[in-house]
């Protein structure tokens, strides 16, 4: 096992030098076989004929009312694909996109030998170079080794999620001494509009209600039947759409709880709304929340935790637009 630093946290734009995360709230999956391109094709809501090798894909597993399973980030990895969800939802998912695979020349296996990791911060790349001789970039976001993959990501800023060995990661830890956990590569992902759909949210979501749409490749209205298409096509030609995913932040003292609501300010009542799908404190009860409400509320509106009268919350400007935003 190895074994990090204390937890530093960061806020913001503070991040002065590379910082490594182990990524152990996250599982990666391999899918091999050669039938395994026509199978995802049919369950995934992203085209995988359209994937190229040097770039990874946020896309969603659906059931067949076109609520979300699970969110995953899918790339091609040795012989065949590789995804990463998060851990809580990882047996769930796989017992569901196995179902109609009885037929079908594929497996997939939860890898728990491969290990996950977070690079982030400033000199990440320079550090990186001393170990890897080509590194991803946005134009070509997967670059693999012979014993590890790379992806990048340059949402709020230069990160990289790396793939490896116990060898390789034990390595990265004696290169990098600064040392962080989950909580911030979360906090990454919510200020990026990123979401991670866990256990607790399951099936309670259609892909544009958290903003896939937002993401090109992510939602695929041209490729033909998959798992929930029906329902995600006429809510995209009908325009039937009456939630997004906010990103929140403000001051508070406690966690809330993943599927729990917030309160709206309404004149001087406070009202219940929406459904929290990740959250995080850093320092200073800095507070990131992702959550889920009516795309008709205004974003200079004020919210809280549920009966926290110490919290409150604003909505955060993400880094793309969607239709409705006030």
């Amino acid at each position: 096992m190895i074994k990090l630093n204390t937890f530093i946290p960061i806020v913001n734009n503070e991040y002065n030098k590379p910082m490594l995360i182990i990524l152990n709230d996250w599982s990666f999956i391999k899918v091999t076989g050669i039938d395994s391109a026509k199978y995802l094709q049919t369950q995934l809501t992203m085209d995988i004929y359209a994937l190229n090798s040097q770039e990874h894909i946020l896309t969603a597993h659906c059931n067949a009312k076109g609520k979300i399973y699970s969110t995953l980030r899918l790339f091609f990895y040795n012989e065949g694909f590789g995804y990463i969800l998060r851990n809580s939802i990882s047996k769930k998912q796989l017992i569901e996109i196995k179902k109609y695979a009885l037929f079908s020349k594929i497996m997939f296996h939860q890898d728990n030998n491969i290990i996950l990791l977070g690079v982030i911060g400033k000199g990440a790349r320079e550090i990186l170079k001393n170990i890897f001789i080509k590194l991803p970039n946005q134009e070509k976001s997967v670059i693999h080794t012979k014993q590890t993959t790379l992806l990048h990501f340059n949402l709020p800023y230069e990160r990289f999620l790396i793939i490896t060995n116990i060898e390789i990661a034990t390595k990265l830890t004696k290169y990098i001494n600064y040392h962080g956990n989950n909580q911030q590569w979360l906090y990454l992902d919510i200020a990026s509009g990123i979401v991670n759909i866990d256990i607790e949210n399951s099936e309670l979501f259609i892909p544009q209600e958290v903003n896939l749409q937002a993401f090109p490749s992510s939602i695929s209205f041209n490729k033909g039947c998959y798992i929930g298409q029906e329902i995600i096509a006429k809510v995209k030609y009908h325009g039937s759409n009456k939630r997004s995913m906010f990103y929140l932040s403000g001051v508070a003292n406690v966690m809330p709880k993943i599927g729990e609501s917030i309160e709206w300010k309404i004149g001087d009542n406070w009202r219940r709304t929406g459904i929290i799908l990740a959250a995080t404190i850093l320092k200073n009860n800095f507070i990131s929340i992702q959550v889920v409400m009516n795309n008709n509320i205004h974003k200079k509106s004020i919210f809280r935790l549920s009966k926290i009268k110490n919290s409150q919350l604003t909505i955060q400007s993400l880094p793309y637009l969607l239709k409705n935003s006030k």
